[in-house]
């Protein structure tokens, strides 16, 4: 048997609000919705039916590659796909069962639920990581897994001790995690130092983390992974062929050839690498001389003969071991900056999990009967929204209402604990980033419920967090980007209830995520003014609020819920982008020109401006056209141009969507007339440059350069303004030869 292994490891962090449980729309992700939405355009849906060309270029074939790949879906990722995508994790299903049909074995592995970095866990929070990707994997496919993805491949003896313990018979490491090798049942002598040259990754190794527990593992071949995942074959599906058939040609008989990369390497990190894939595997799976298997398949036949000692506290993605995920270590993903963020970050995380983790064994410990075992079986009740029957198994005794509240209140808590630990908070190189975000996010929520319960843990982890630095302008400090982001997240029962109040007045419904909102009474014209009564979902909590929203004519909305003040901007992401929606319907239908179309929506436009939120694309147009007007009226009076550039970037920022075409001509014309006046107009011909860079607007500087040759090619440019200029259209400064 030669066998080959293609195992794609997706995943997609928590990304969902804390408190509303929905994916909120993601500026960053345009021109998608969010980071999910566009990932799995990209990679998810097109993997479940790539397209094989012939060779005139004419769709030939569909394949699902998830059926002839090996395959581990995050838990987070899975959860969002079943509303989102049902499709993909209908195809995900199907492959995992054909493969069982075709040999015995699916090639479907879980995944640890909330991607920590667990050699960086508590054994209990270990323990449950494992138990709950385990549970969540059953419950999708319908069996039990054979193999689980340990988060970044990191992994000590407690991680594998975990693993057994719950039943997973393998997992994947790289050949660097192995410290040395013996034949099974063979004496303490025996042992054989191994390095990643030296280890044979051709075969699979048992590893026994504690007396009568064993994990079998295979290794990857490192090499021939990374040339996939960021090398050229994935542009080419015949290389693509031709690489792996040299490489199980190589390996010989009885040898299984594994290839393990994220997933999203097919498709989002190589646009269409989905097709060389696709073509790869149609052309494999016909060759009599490999076969198309996982580990498990593998092992009926060739079962381990050597035993493997892992190397502690390793990963595949840092060579320093886990310090990635806690230090300064050098590793990133972009140009060389300072980590040095990652180690408070980290302290003021695992000081809060302690912590929580304290509360959480007392306060559980009153309403729960096995508060600890209660959190490992809790996924059941996340799968299954059944409440009444888990507390009703996991109490302790009667619960009455005030205890219940305490029971989800601390079971949540316990669940935000594990989130705030996803390894991408510490993964790329800037605090400020999405990533530690979502972290934090976490952290907030989590000490939002402790409070309920009796602590409050704000001010440790603020004063933690202080030490982190930003690597962006202004080197912003944790605490104060805590703050600044973080906690403007809350949902607080007054946030939800001026949300629903606003969104009713502007004549939509009063929904917010996660909650239940009544109203005690009806809005009267411009004017609402009730009682809300605000549900908690997520622990049935119930406040009640008084709220007071005004909508004047072409004014403002806003909303005072107490001394509290709220305006559009501080609607919910997806309430806001439900508002804009409609504006550009109303905008769409108010007149025949732009102006017009504005007008009866500008109010309300410029209120939701004042928060991230995705445009949509009509109204992107309409802004843009607006915002090119401007440019061109300023340009036309000889108005001064420097007080619009912050303006223009700001707008297309939020999504504008300017009129390149168009504005370019005017661009261009402006640009022409003040280098006609060089050198007095160098100032005014880099700030026409500048507004086009603002703009998104491409312009051709051939006549530019032309034109101004002769001023800057002069041996003295004249200054610093003269030489930005000649340097921003291209020209090349006089070089003196000196004797």
């Amino acid at each position: 048997m030669r066998a080959l292994c293609l195992h794609g490891h997706f995943y997609q962090p928590p990304r969902e609000h804390p408190w509303l449980g929905v994916v909120e729309p993601e500026v960053s992700a345009a021109p998608a919705r969010d980071w999910n939405t566009r990932i799995t355009a990209e990679c998810y849906a097109p993997n479940a039916a790539a397209r094989v060309l012939d060779a005139h270029g004419r769709l030939s074939d569909l394949v699902n590659t998830y059926e002839w790949t090996g395959f581990d879906f995050g838990p987070t990722l899975l959860n969002w796909l079943a509303p989102h995508a049902p499709g993909v994790l209908h195809a995900l299903r199907h492959a995992d069962a054909a493969s069982r049909t075709r040999s015995g074995h699916g090639n479907a592995w879980a995944q640890a639920y909330g991607h920590a970095i667990l050699p960086l866990s508590t054994p209990r929070d270990v323990r449950t990581q494992v138990r709950w990707g385990k549970r969540d994997f059953e419950r999708r496919f319908g069996r039990s897994p054979e193999g689980m993805w340990l988060p970044e491949m990191a992994v000590d003896r407690t991680t594998l001790t975990a693993l057994a313990e719950a039943g997973i018979s393998l997992t994947m490491l790289a050949p660097h995690q192995a410290r040395r090798i013996r034949p099974v049942g063979a004496s303490e002598g025996a042992w054989r130092p191994v390095d990643a040259q030296a280890l044979d990754t051709k075969q699979l190794y048992r590893c026994f983390p504690a007396p009568g527990l064993a994990v079998d593992v295979v290794f990857r071949e490192a090499g021939l992974s990374e040339e996939v995942a960021f090398g050229p074959l994935l542009r080419d599906g015949a290389a693509l062929v031709a690489r792996l058939r040299a490489a199980v040609a190589a390996a010989g008989d009885g040898t299984i050839v594994t290839v393990a990369v994220d997933g999203e390497t097919y498709g989002h990190h190589h646009p269409f690498g989905e097709m060389a894939l696709a073509f790869a595997l149609s052309t494999l799976a016909a060759d009599r001389e490999i076969t198309l298997a996982g580990p498990a398949t593998f092992r009926v036949r060739h079962p381990p003969t050597l035993e493997v000692e892992i190397a502690q506290g390793t990963s595949w993605s840092c060579p320093h071991g886990v310090e990635r995920w806690r230090e300064d270590c050098g590793c990133g993903v972009g140009p060389p900056a300072s980590h040095a963020w990652r180690a408070p970050l980290r302290q003021a995380i695992d000081w809060l999990r302690d912590e929580l983790a304290d509360l959480y064994t007392v306060r559980g410990g009153e309403v729960l009967r096995d508060p600890w075992g209660a959190r490992d079986r809790y996924i059941d009740c996340l799968l299954d929204g059944r409440v009444a029957e888990f507390l009703a198994a996991e109490g302790a005794g009667d619960l009455s209402a005030s205890a219940v509240l305490q029971a989800r209140r601390a079971l949540e808590l316990a669940r935000h604990a594990l989130f705030m630990q996803t390894s991408c908070g510490w993964f790329f190189d800037e605090l400020t980033g999405v990533e530690p975000v979502l972290v934090l996010r976490h952290a907030a929520r989590a000490i939002e419920l402790a409070r309920h319960l009796g602590r409050d843990y704000e001010d440790g982890l603020v004063a933690r967090l202080a030490p982190a630095r930003s690597n962006l302008a202004g080197r912003e400090n944790g605490a104060d980007f805590y703050r600044r982001v973080v906690l403007r997240a809350r949902a607080t029962p007054g946030r939800v209830a001026a949300t629903a109040a606003m969104m009713q007045l502007i004549g939509h419904p009063p929904e917010v995520p996660g909650y239940t909102v009544r109203f005690s009474g009806r809005p009267a014209a411009e004017r609402f003014v009730a009682d809300a009564e605000v549900t908690e979902g997520a622990t049935g909590a119930v406040a009640t609020v008084p709220v007071v929203a005004e909508r004047p004519p072409r004014g403002a909305v806003v909303c005072r819920v107490g001394e509290a003040r709220f305006e559009l901007a501080d609607l919910f992401g997806g309430q806001r982008e439900r508002a804009l929606a409609a504006l550009e319907e109303q905008a769409a239908t108010a007149g025949d020109t732009r102006r017009t179309a504005l007008v009866g929506v500008r109010p309300l436009v410029d209120q939701l401006l004042v928060a991230e939120c995705p445009l949509p694309a009509g109204l992107a147009e309409l802004l843009g056209w607006e915002g090119a007007e401007q440019i061109a009226a300023a340009l036309d009076q000889a108005a001064p141009l420097a007080p619009l550039v912050p303006g223009v970037a700001e707008l297309r920022r939020k999504g504008a969507s300017f009129p390149a075409e168009w504005l370019a001509r005017r661009l261009a014309a402006a640009l022409e007339t003040r280098l006609a006046t060089l050198p007095e107009a160098a100032g005014e011909a880099l700030l026409v440059l500048d507004l086009a860079a603002a703009a998104g607007v491409r312009l051709d500087l051939g006549p530019a350069q032309v034109q101004a040759f002769a001023v800057l090619r002069q041996d003295s440019p004249g200054g610093p303004t003269l030489a930005a200029l000649r340097e921003r259209l291209g020209i090349a400064p006089v070089t003196t030869a000196h004797s």
